[in-house]
C-alpha cells in the first residue's frame, strides 16, 4: 500500500504536508474552537464553570488535610454539603466537556467534508484527501476522521505519535480513515 501511494504521489505531483505545518493548523483550529466557546458560552454559564472548578478545589483540598468537625452531631450535614456541592460542580464540568468534545467533533466534521480542510488547514494552505483517489474525503469517512481524531488526538494526545514515524506523516486516525494531508 505505502509503495503504490508513493507511486501516486509522485505520478499526481503531491506533496505531503510537513508536520509543523499540521501542527500550526491543528493550533489555530483549536484556538477558533475555544473562541466559539467564549462566544456561546453566557457569563453566568462561565461564573459556574469557575464556581465548580472553585468547589472541586476546595473539595481536593480538604481531603488531603484534617477536616476539624464540630462536636455537634450535625456533621453529616456538613459532609452532605460538601458531597452536593462536588456532585454539582462535577455536573456542570462534564457538560462542558461534552460540549467542548461535541463542538470540536461537528468543527472537524463539517469542515473537510465541505472544504477538504478545517479553518486553521485553509489558512496554512493544506488540505485532507482521500488516500486511494487525492479526492475530498466521503461524509462516511469524514465522521469517523473526526471522531478518531477527538478521542486519540485532542483527548488521548497518542493520535499525532505516529505522525513523527509514518513516511507520509500520516496520523493514527488518518490511518484509520485512509486520508492524507497534503499541501494545495
Amino acid at each position: 500500500m505505502d509503495t503504490r501511494l508513493e507511486n501516486d504521489l509522485y505520478r499526481e505531483n503531491i506533496s505531503i504536508a510537513p508536520i509543523i505545518t499540521r501542527i500550526g493548523a491543528y493550533l489555530i483550529d483549536m484556538l477558533i474552537i475555544f473562541l466559539l466557546l467564549a462566544l456561546l458560552v453566557s457569563n453566568e454559564q462561565k461564573d459556574k464553570i469557575a464556581m465548580a472548578n472553585e468547589v472541586l478545589l476546595q473539595s481536593y483540598k480538604s481531603q488531603h488535610r484534617e477536616i476539624n468537625l464540630n462536636t455537634t452531631p450535625d456533621n453529616g450535614a456538613v459532609l452532605e454539603e460538601i458531597r452536593k456541592n462536588s456532585k454539582n460542580a462535577l455536573d456542570i464540568l462534564l457538560l462542558y466537556m461534552v460540549i467542548c468534545a461535541g463542538l470540536e467533533i461537528i468543527y472537524n466534521f463539517l469542515f473537510v467534508y465541505r472544504y477538504g480542510a478545517t479553518l486553521g488547514q485553509i489558512i496554512l494552505k493544506i488540505k485532507v484527501v482521500n488516500a486511494q483517489n487525492f479526492d475530498k474525503p466521503s461524509l462516511h469517512i469524514c465522521m469517523k476522521r473526526s471522531i478518531l481524531k477527538y478521542l486519540f488526538g485532542t483527548a488521548l494526545l497518542i493520535g499525532f505519535i505516529p505522525a513523527f514515524i509514518d513516511k507520509f506523516a500520516r496520523t493514527f486516525y488518518d490511518k484509520m480513515s485512509k486520508t492524507i494531508v497534503v499541501s494545495n
